[in-house]
């Protein structure tokens, strides 16, 4: 990985995509149109996650995976449009992200992708324009309000991936949430780290294999 220091976009741009960089700065070069983020792997905490959301107003997909457990702010002076989020981390020590705060802060989300844990009821202020929606499970309390008081009433929900801790819990999670979307896709966490991994995906590949983004990031 390499330091990468933003401080200049060709004029019109509104897509931007970067993979396994270190310590990205943005400068004040997101005052730009961005419509279309990703920063894949690019070791982005809540600071710099705070600072995108802030100065890109016209963000409708932010896509960071494999950046640390982050949190979406609960208060922020306005909030970009988000129509897509990625925001999921599979490492060990990745807690589980605040549903509600993200809810509240993209109220027309149609795609998302995090750690999810404990009370996930919010996600059904969703139900009219969800279409996708990646989740990491680690507890068993989650997966079972998610799986009989959550999915049967996110009436668009098209496709679901579900990422759980070990090899072993696929098979139940595969029984447990089948039919509960058109397609639905069941892997553990060491799967999609391997893959995250290698290192050697296009840009957009991750965020593809889980169904996320590929509608929202073409222009």
């Amino acid at each position: 990985r390499v330091p990468v220091v933003l401080d200049w976009l060709p004029e019109g741009c509104v897509s931007l995509s970067m993979t396994r960089c270190k310590d990205v700065d943005v400068g004040d070069v997101l005052e730009s149109h961005l419509k279309f983020l990703r920063l894949d792997n690019c070791n982005i905490g809540n600071d710099g996650l705070a600072r995108l959301l802030s100065r890109c107003p016209k963000l409708a997909s932010l896509q960071l995976p494999n950046n640390r457990a982050l949190q979406v702010p609960v208060v922020l002076a306005m909030m970009p449009p988000l129509r897509s989020l990625d925001i999921l981390c599979c490492e060990d020590s990745s807690a589980p992200q605040d549903v509600g705060a993200i809810v509240a802060a993209f109220p027309r989300l149609e795609e998302l992708a995090l750690h999810l844990g404990g009370d996930c009821s919010t996600l059904t202020r969703l139900q009219k324009s969800l279409r996708r929606l990646c989740v990491r499970l680690s507890d068993e309390l989650t997966a079972a309000e998610l799986a009989t008081r959550v999915l049967p009433r996110l009436l668009s929900l098209q496709r679901l991936d579900v990422i759980v801790p070990r090899e072993r819990d696929v098979a139940v999670a595969e029984h447990r949430f089948r039919g509960l979307a058109p397609s639905v896709v069941v892997r553990c966490c060491g799967d999609v780290q391997a893959t995250a991994s290698k290192g050697m995906w296009k840009v957009g590949t991750m965020c593809d294999w889980l169904g996320l983004g590929d509608a929202l990031c073409t222009e």
